[in-house]
């Protein structure tokens, strides 16, 4: 009975850790593309080269964040 909980509290923790990954890959998407393409930051008093920098760096751990994802997604899979 006991180690029935826990494989359900197991499953539960993996579906949290799951949906919180893939939150975080798309706030660091859309912060990127907010950076990027969108005015949203014009009275921020940085120069543009660094807001381009930070809209590149959020892309790319972005995009790192959603393969990680996918690569263990498809390992529990096999």
């Amino acid at each position: 009975m006991s180690s029935e909980n826990s494989d359900k509290n197991e499953g539960g923790q993996k579906l949290g850790l799951f949906i919180f990954d893939c939150f975080m890959s798309v706030i660091y998407l859309v912060l990127s593309i907010t950076f990027l393409f969108t005015s949203l930051w014009k009275n921020w008093p940085v120069p543009d080269g660094v807001k381009i920098g930070l809209g590149i760096l959020f892309g790319l751990y972005g995009i790192f964040r959603v393969t990680m994802v996918t690569k263990r997604m498809i390992q529990r899979n096999r």
